[in-house]
C-alpha cells in the first residue's frame, strides 16, 4: 500500500512559511516526520527540531510520542515547515545512490519550493547531501539560504552538533 506523504505533510503547513527545512526523503510512514497516527515513533530529525525549537517544552521522549500532534500544530502555527529534497523514499541508503536521487529531483524541488515561499523565507538544508546537491541551485534562483555550511542529519552521534548549528541559525 502506497503511503501518501504529501497529505500528512499538508496537514501542517503553515499560511505563511517562515522557515522552510529540506531534508533528504521520507521515511517509513510511521517514522515520517509528519505521521501523527497511533503507535507513532519519532524520528531522530523531529527530535533534534523539537528539543532546539521548542526547548522548554521537550522533556522526555515518551511525551513528545504521545504530544507528537500538539508539536505539529505549534510547529506549523509557528512557520516552520519541513520537506524533502526528493518525494520518493530513498529505497537504498548507500550515498551514491542517494545523490542520484537527489540530484534528479532538483528541479522538482526548485519547483515545489517556488511554489510554496517568497524569496525572503529561511531555507534550512540538513544532510550534508541535500546542502552539496541543492545549495548552488537554490542561491542562483534567489533563495535565503541561511546555512553555508553542511547541517549533518542528527544520528549516529551527529545530534549535538546538529542542535548546535541549528541553533545559531535560528537565533540569527
Amino acid at each position: 500500500m502506497k503511503v501518501d506523504f504529501e497529505s500528512m505533510r499538508q496537514r501542517y503547513k503553515p499560511e505563511i512559511i517562515k522557515f522552510l527545512f529540506i531534508a533528504e526523503a521520507p521515511t517509513k510512514k510511521k517514522r515520517f516526520f509528519y505521521y501523527d497516527g497511533i503507535n507513532q515513533t519519532v524520528s531522530p530529525l523531529f527530535r533534534e527540531i523539537m528539543k532546539v525549537v521548542y526547548p522548554s517544552d521537550y522533556s522526555n521522549i515518551k511525551d513528545v510520542r504521545q504530544q507528537k500532534g500538539k508539536f505539529l500544530e505549534r510547529f506549523k502555527n509557528d512557520g516552520f515547515y519541513l520537506i524533502d529534497a526528493s518525494n520518493k523514499p530513498m529505497i537504498d541508503n548507500c550515498k551514491s545512490k542517494k545523490k542520484k536521487q537527489i540530484k534528479e529531483s532538483l528541479l522538482s524541488l526548485i519547483e515545489r519550493v517556488k511554489g510554496l515561499i517568497s524569496k525572503d523565507t529561511n531555507i534550512i538544508l540538513i544532510s550534508k547531501t541535500v546542502y552539496d546537491i541543492c545549495y548552488e541551485s537554490l542561491r542562483v534562483e534567489g533563495f535565503n539560504v541561511i546555512n553555508k555550511e553542511t547541517i549533518p542529519f542528527p544520528s549516529h552521534g551527529w545530534q549535538k552538533e546538529f542542535r548546535r548549528k541549528l541553533s545559531l541559525l535560528l537565533k540569527r
